[in-house]
C-alpha cells in the first residue's frame, strides 16, 4: 500500500491491500493480486467443462460463478476503484448461496419449495444492495468497516453452514477415500490460505519491512482449488444420491474431477432426447 498513482488514479475502493500499487505496471494497480485472480478463471473453466454431461445444471452455474468471481476480482485488484469492487466480493456471495442450496435440496425429492432458492437470492440481493450502499460512504472510516465486516460476516457464517453440510456428507459416505482425502486436502490448503489472507491485511507494515510474499495472491490459488474441492464433495455426493455411480478421478493427480458411469450418461442422454422429442411433438400439435 503505498501512495503511487498509476493509470487508474487513486484508489476508491474499501480495501486496499499490503502488495504495493503500480509496482510492476502503470496500468495494472496491484499485479501480483491480479494475475493471480485467473487462478480462479481456470478452475471454474475446468469444473464447467469436465461436469458438464449428466450433472446438475445447479453445479454449471457454482463453476461458472467461480469464473465470474475471478474475473470481477481481475477487475477490483486491477484497478482499486470502488465501481469495479463488488465484481469481486457480490459473486462471492451468490456462489456460497448456491452451494449451500445444494447441500440443503440434495434428495431425489424436494425439501422444500420454490420458496427457498427465491430466498436465497432475495438474501443475496438484499447483502449486495447493503454492500453497494454502505461502500458508497468509503471515505467514511467507520462505514468502510460497516461494509467490510458486513460482507466477511455473511460469507463466513453461510460457509460455516456449508462446511457442516459437507463433514456430514464425508461421515455419511464413508467408504469413500477419496471424498475424505479430497475434504482433507482442500481444508488444509484453504486454511494455510487464509492464514495468508490474515496475515497479509493485518500484518502488513512488518512484512514491508522485510520482504512482502504476496499473500493475498497466495490466497486467490489457495481459494481457487479448496472451493473447486468443496464444491466437489457436493457435486459427488449429489450424483452418488441420484445413483449415477460418481467416482473421482485425478489430471496428473492435481486435479480431481467426478467421473460418472457410462450408463448414468446414456441414461441422462436418452432422458434429453425425449424430453426435446415431447416438445416437438407438442409444438406440432399446437
Amino acid at each position: 500500500m503505498n501512495s503511487t498513482i498509476g493509470f487508474w488514479g487513486s484508489p476508491t475502493s474499501t480495501v486496499d491491500w499490503c502488495e504495493k500499487n503500480y509496482e510492476v505496471s502503470y496500468y495494472i494497480a496491484e499485479f501480483f493480486n491480479t494475475i493471480s485472480s485467473l487462478c480462479l478463471v481456470c478452475m471454474g473453466i475446468f469444473g464447467s467443462m469436465m461436469h458438464a454431461k449428466g450433472f446438475d445444471y445447479r453445479f454449471t452455474l457454482c463453476f461458472r460463478t467461480i469464473i465470474v468471481i475471478g474475473f470481477g476480482s481481475i477487475l477490483f485488484h486491477g484497478t482499486l476503484l470502488f465501481p469495479l469492487q463488488h465484481f469481486d466480493g457480490i459473486p462471492m456471495i451468490f456462489y456460497i448461496l448456491m452451494l449451500f442450496y445444494s447441500v440443503i435440496e440434495n434428495k431425489k425429492e424436494i425439501k422444500f419449495g420454490n420458496w427457498f432458492p427465491i430466498t436465497l437470492f432475495l438474501w443475496g440481493f438484499i447483502v449486495s444492495i447493503v454492500l453497494i450502499f454502505l461502500g458508497g460512504y468509503y471515505q467514511n472510516k467507520i462505514m468502510k468497516l460497516l461494509e467490510f465486516y458486513i460482507f466477511q460476516g455473511s460469507f463466513f457464517l453461510i460457509s460455516i453452514c456449508v462446511y457442516l453440510h459437507i463433514i456430514a456428507i464425508v461421515i455419511n459416505l464413508k467408504g469413500e477415500k477419496s471424498i475424505r482425502a479430497l475434504m482433507l486436502r482442500g481444508t488444509i490448503i484453504f486454511l494455510i490460505g487464509y492464514l495468508g489472507w490474515h496475515i497479509d491485511y493485518h500484518f502488513c507494515e512488518e512484512m514491508d519491512k522485510i520482504l512482502n510474499p504476496q499473500l493475498h495472491a497466495w490466497w486467490h490459488l489457495t481459494a481457487s482449488y479448496s472451493s473447486y474441492s468443496i464444491s466437489l464433495i457436493v457435486v459427488f455426493d449429489r450424483s452418488k444420491m441420484l445413483g449415477k455411480n460418481p467416482k473421482i478421478k485425478w489430471v496428473y493427480i492435481i486435479l480431481p474431477y467426478v467421473e460418472l458411469s457410462e450408463e448414468s450418461l446414456l441414461s441422462s442422454e436418452a432422458t434429453s432426447t425425449e424430453r426435446v422429442l415431447l416438445m416437438q411433438k407438442v409444438s406440432v400439435e399446437n
